[in-house]
């Protein structure tokens, strides 16, 4: 990406966030390249970059932290490691050992996770873990770096003898000392260490009268020490045994080193792949710690921005307690050049800022500050001239910088270029630098650039509402208070308040008159026109607000209304099938009377036997019309099961709701959508599915989910579609029973009646 001028990065304040995003870099080569990071033009290898991030943020936000990453750089080991002989010590390999178990963790870590992660699996795709070189390092080495013991057979029969022979000359010292102890000699340290032999501490006076070998003196001479001649023997032999040890752990390590240096290669491709999981990772965290998210991507010039937010801004502001209002912005391709009015310090220059910022930041492969829904395109070149570019070095003023800026936008700007200018036209005389400014205006937008523009010419703002393709914007400004509101409004200018906020500071009424009348009477004019605008805009904006409030609370009474309805017919509905029901069993239980009283008057054994066989007709009529009954019943509780279900299925959803698969009661989260796919992690398992696969968890089939999960997106099920359910349901037996009571009870009141 073309980016001008040199001190873009600068005066975007996108060092700042470089800064802060290699702080979450543990090694030293992911933290150079974040520094030394730059957009990109291409699109298909900054998307790459972005989807990694968005990946491994997924990962973080279903609480999956990428395992610690080894920080230590195994370059000075890898040279050497190719010279022929060369030894490492004990720490460089304790070093390389780290570095392999960290590559093991973070391997097996996303092969666990490779569904969720298919762009991170290139960076591991051509690797293995490695158990030869860790073990082979345990086996020589203890967690200092020191070699064991049990490294080879000789260093043990070494060390062993060692241990006996120490143990032989400390007995012989402690007779020495109590010898010259006796005597009166020693001083009253009695003995110290030199040259890692054991030696007494004799008064100066005794200087002569002991045997040893001499090894030095104190600093005023006063005590000397010296290597009694009784240990002189064993300590030599020890010399000797240490010195047949220190090659021997030459000889080990110098073979361990040949070891290691077998498997050169795939440490250096170890080391290569943490520190690229190292840069994307410290992106995702800053990603996690900012709530930022990967926007819809267009490959063509255009910016739609949905409550976006300046980083940089907010970790300024967030020590003071001061919030950031989110910037709302749309520039494509009816509407590609933006020019914004209104008073200083209203947040024009910020909202520049912003823009050239999360762009930077999107180019260069990190997550941006927006909503999930905001659209982000592609630039091949970001221009811009925000703040004071005075320079004594070149001899520069202020306005003939901006005049050199402005020169380079214009031989340089085309339909891919994205141009930010702050206080366009300014530097000069009003009148002279707003000429200029219409001339510039007019060609930066035959050139189809894309820009956004702050100013505070009326000229400026009059030219852009005639511009094709150039609009006004202004920062929102409460007029009865005068305090910025830092709420972007495009589509109107905006005043610079300039009398109202002298007014408020002080300035005498009879000046701010006098100062009204130097000027043209349509320049006064046009300046209360745009005044009154904002003000009649304010008090729209608030009665929206209450409209909006009101209309919340009708429709949520309509809701209760709709509701308590519902009810009332379901209770209709539920009495009359059971008014039904009861007369289907008064008609059924007077036909069975009529043949019990039938069966008694029968004189003949034939004349019951013909009343039995009616009974049986009847009963199984019964029994046909009651099995008919309840099959309805379930017929039209899995109509209404479907229905519901269909309803839940087509409910928009989102990463992070609580779902769970249709026929299964376990909830889980949607933690990814691609196109029409959804993958869902549930318990241990993640599985991409389509729409139609799940439903929310909290829904008709019983799962109620969590607070946590209701917290986190869980959708609830409308009241209408839970009686539904409920209505179509079939009966339980307890239910049944119920029923039959008050049938019978029914049939008893009637026969009274009759």
């Amino acid at each position: 990406m073309n980016t001008y001028p040199e001190d873009l990065f600068e005066s975007i304040e996108f060092d700042l966030v470089k800064k802060t995003v290699s702080k979450r870099a543990v090694t030293e080569r992911a933290r150079a390249r974040i520094s030394e990071l730059k957009p990109s033009s291409d699109y298909a290898v900054a998307t790459r970059d972005l989807q990694e991030v968005h990946e491994v943020l997924g990962l973080y936000l279903s609480d999956l932290g990428v395992p610690a990453l080894a920080s230590d750089d195994i370059k000075p080991f890898l040279l050497r490691l190719k010279i022929q002989g060369a030894s490492l010590e004990g720490e460089d390999f304790l070093i390389i050992k780290n570095l392999i178990e960290s590559f093991n963790r973070v391997y097996t870590f996303f092969k666990q996770h490779a569904t969720r992660t298919p762009s991170m699996q290139d960076k591991l795709a051509h690797l293995q873990k490695n158990k030869s070189v860790p073990d082979e390092i345990d086996r020589v080495l203890d967690r200092r770096g020191v070699v064991k013991t049990s490294a080879s057979s000789d260093l043990g029969k070494i060390r062993g003898a060692l241990v006996k022979k120490r143990t032989a000359a400390d007995r012989i010292f402690y007779r020495a000392v109590k010898k010259y102890q006796a005597s009166g000699m020693l001083a009253d340290i009695q003995e110290t260490v030199h040259d890692n032999k054991r030696v007494l501490a004799i008064e100066g006076a005794y200087k002569g009268q002991v045997n040893g070998v001499f090894h030095g003196s104190s600093a005023k001479s006063s005590i000397f020490f010296v290597e009694p001649s009784e240990t002189q023997e064993i300590n030599n032999e020890i010399s000797v045994l240490e010195e047949e040890e220190k090659r021997e752990v030459t000889r080990i390590l110098r073979l361990l080193t040949t070891f290691v240096a077998a498997y050169r290669d795939d440490l250096r491709d170890y080391s290569t792949a943490l520190y690229q999981i190292d840069f994307v990772n410290a992106k995702a965290l800053y990603a996690l710690d900012e709530e930022a998210c990967l926007p819809r991507l267009v490959d063509k010039p255009s910016i739609h921005l949905i409550k976006a937010i300046n980083p940089v801004l907010r970790s300024f502001n967030g020590p003071k307690g001061k919030p950031v209002v989110p910037l709302d912005l749309l520039l494509d391709s009816e509407s590609r050049i933006l020019v914004i009015s209104g008073p200083n310090a209203g947040g024009k220059s910020i909202t520049l800022k912003t823009v050239g910022l999360l762009q930077l930041m999107l180019q260069s492969g990190m997550l941006v500050t927006v909503h999930p829904d905001s659209t982000m395109g592609w630039f091949n070149g970001l221009m811009a001239d925000i703040g004071d570019s005075q320079s004594i070095e070149n001899e520069l003023s202020t306005y003939s910088s901006k005049l050199t800026k402005m020169n380079h936008f214009l031989n340089a700007a085309y339909g891919k270029t994205l141009v930010l200018i702050d206080e366009f036209g300014s530097g000069s005389d009003p009148d002279l630098g707003s000429s200029m400014a219409q001339v510039f205006l007019k060609e930066l937008n035959n050139s189809k650039t894309f820009g956004v523009m702050t100013t505070h010419y009326n000229s400026i703002k009059a030219l852009a509402s005639e511009l094709p393709r150039v609009e006004n914007g202004s920062m929102q400004f409460n007029s009865t208070d005068l305090s910025p509101e830092y709420i972007l409004n495009q589509g109107v200018p905006g005043s610079s308040y300039t009398y109202e906020v002298a007014q408020k500071v002080g300035v005498s009424t009879e000046l701010i008159s006098q100062a009204r009348s130097l000027l043209n009477e349509s320049t006064v004019a046009v300046d209360r026109l745009l005044v009154g605008i904002q003000k009649e805009k304010n008090d729209l904006s608030k009665k929206r607000e209450l409209l909006s409030a009101r209309l919340e609370e009708l429709e949520q009474m309509k809701a209760k209304q709709d509701h308590k309805i519902q009810l009332l017919e379901d209770k209709v509905r539920r009495q009359s099938a059971m008014n039904e029901q009861q007369n289907a069993m008064i008609t059924w239980g007077k036909k069975f009377q009529n043949l019990v009283t039938e069966y008694g008057a029968q004189g003949s054994k034939k004349g019951k036997e013909e009343v039995v066989g009616r009974f049986k007709v009847y009963a199984g009529e019964r029994a046909s019309q009651t099995a008919e009954d309840s099959q309805k019943k379930k017929s039209k509780y899995q109509k209404q099961k479907e229905k519901a279900i269909k309803k839940l299925t087509s409910t928009p959803a989102k990463v992070g709701d609580r779902v769970k698969l249709i026929g299964s009661r376990q909830p889980g989260l949607l933690v990814e959508i691609k196109k029409d796919q959804y993958l869902l992690s549930i318990g241990a398992l993640s599985t991409w599915v389509t729409r139609d696969k799940f439903i929310p968890a909290q829904s008709l089939h019983g799962d109620q989910g969590t607070g946590k999960g209701k917290a986190r997106g869980g959708t609830l099920v409308p009241e209408a579609v839970k009686n539904e359910a409920a209505e179509a349901a079939p009966k339980t037996k307890e239910e049944e029973r119920a029923e039959k009571k008050l049938a019978k009870k029914s049939t008893k009141t009637s026969k009274k009646t009759q």
